[in-house]
C-alpha cells in the first residue's frame, strides 16, 4: 500500500468511515495547494488540523496522497499529464480538482480507469521483485513481477482484485469463507487450494497447483464455469472460459521461487517471459525467431545467464553492443 501522508487516524479495531464527496473534494484541494508551492506554515498547520479532525479525512488524504506521491514513478509525459490533472495551481482548484474529487467520490475514477486502479492498489511490486502478503485467515498471496492487487479484507470472505500481473494464492486449510480472485475477465474461486492467476492485455490465465478452483468468465451463466484440478489451466477472455493444455502442477508457481520451467515452448514466448522480469528488455525480431522451441529451467533473477545457456543449444547469436539491452539474432546456416 502506498505510504500515508502523515499519521493515519482511525478508530481502534474499526475501519475508517468512507469519505463523502465533500471530504474528497476538500482533500483534493488541500493536496493541490500543498503541492503548488504556495502553502505557508499556517496553511500546513491548518491542513494537519483538518486531516486529524476525522478518520474519513485521513483516509481520503491517504488514498489521494498515495496517488499524488506515485506521479514521480512515471515517465515525463505521463508525469506531466498526471500533474496537470492532480496538482493544478491554486487558481485552478475550482475546476480540475473539483472534477477529480467528484470522480473519486463517485468511485468512477477507480472503477473505469485501469492505470488509476493500479496507482491506488493496496499492494504493488516493481519489475523483477516478488512480495508475499499474509492475510488475516492465515491464507497468503505472493505477487509476481510488476503486479498490483486491491484487497477487500472482510470477516466473511477474501476478495482479491488482480489489477495487473500475476499472483500465487495459498488458501488456509481451515478457510471456510469464499476466497476469490477477480480480474476484468472473470473470477477464480478457491475450493481449498493453491493456484495462480495471471492477467495480461488479452485475458486471464488460471492454473491449479493443488485441490480445485472454479473459474467463471465475466458476465457468465452457470454453465460457462469450469472446475479445474491440479495441473489444469484455463483462460478467461471474451466472456468465455477456455481449457488449456495441462502442466506439471509445481511449474505454475515456480516463479515465486525464482525459476521459469519451460517444456517445448516457442523461444519468443520464453523471451517475453524474461522481459517481464527485466528493467531493460531483450530485443528480438519475432518473425526471425519463429519456429524455435525451448525446454529447460531458467533463473528469473539472472536472465543474461539464461540467454548464454540458450545460445549454446539454439541457433541464435547474442549482440551485446548495448550490454543492458541485448539483441537476439538467428544464426545463419552457411552453405557448403
Amino acid at each position: 500500500m502506498w505510504p500515508p501522508m502523515g499519521q493515519r487516524v482511525t478508530v481502534p479495531d474499526m475501519p475508517a468511515p468512507e469519505p463523502t464527496r465533500d471530504i474528497v473534494e476538500a482533500a483534493a484541494q488541500w493536496l493541490a495547494h500543498l503541492e503548488s508551492g504556495e502553502a505557508n506554515e499556517a496553511d500546513n498547520r491548518a491542513y494537519l488540523s483538518w486531516r486529524d479532525a476525522h478518520p474519513a479525512h485521513a483516509l481520503a488524504i491517504q488514498r489521494m496522497g498515495g496517488l499524488a506521491a506515485s506521479i514521480e514513478q512515471h515517465d515525463a509525459v505521463e508525469r506531466e499529464t498526471l500533474r496537470r490533472l492532480l496538482l493544478p495551481p491554486r487558481r485552478r482548484i475550482g475546476g480540475a480538482v473539483l472534477g477529480l474529487g467528484l470522480l473519486i467520490g463517485a468511485g468512477l475514477l477507480v472503477r473505469h480507469s485501469a492505470p488509476y486502479q493500479v496507482l491506488l492498489a493496496d499492494e504493488r511490486t516493481p519489475i523483477g521483485v516478488t512480495r508475499r502478503v499474509s492475510l488475516a485467515d492465515d491464507s497468503r498471496i505472493t505477487l509476481s513481477t510488476d503486479s498490483a492487487v486491491a484487497l477487500d479484507r472482510d470477516s466473511n470472505r477474501q476478495h482479491i482484485r488482480l489489477l495487473q500481473g500475476e499472483l500465487l494464492a495459498v488458501v488456509a486449510r481451515q478457510h471456510h469463507a469464499p476466497f476469490t480472485v477477480v480480474t476484468s475477465d472473470g473470477t477464480a474461486e478457491a475450493m481449498g487450494t493453491e493456484f495462480t492467476v495471471r492477467k495480461d492485455a488479452s485475458g486471464t490465465e488460471v492454473a491449479v497447483i493443488s485441490s480445485h478452483v472454479r473459474v467463471c468468465p465475466a458476465g457468465h451463466h452457470a454453465d460457462a464455469c469450469l472446475i479445474l484440478g491440479p495441473g489444469q489451466r484455463a483462460r478467461l477472455a471474451g466472456s468465455r472460459a477456455l481449457p488449456l493444455s495441462a502442466i506439471a502442477p509445481g511449474d505454475a508457481g515456480a516463479w515465486s521461487e525464482g525459476w521459469l520451467p519451460v517444456e517445448d515452448r516457442p523461444l519468443i514466448d520464453v523471451l517475453d517471459d524474461f522481459n517481464r522480469w527485466r528493467q531493460q528488455p531483450i530485443r528480438f525480431d519475432r518473425d526471425e525467431l519463429a519456429g524455435l522451441r525451448v525446454s529447460g529451467v531458467f533463473p528469473l533473477s539472472a536472465t543474461d545467464r539464461a540467454l548464454d545457456n540458450l545460445a549454446q543449444s539454439q541457433p541464435i547469436l547474442i549482440d551485446r553492443h548495448d550490454p543492458e539491452r541485448p539483441q537476439i539474432r538467428r544464426r545463419s546456416i552457411r552453405q557448403p
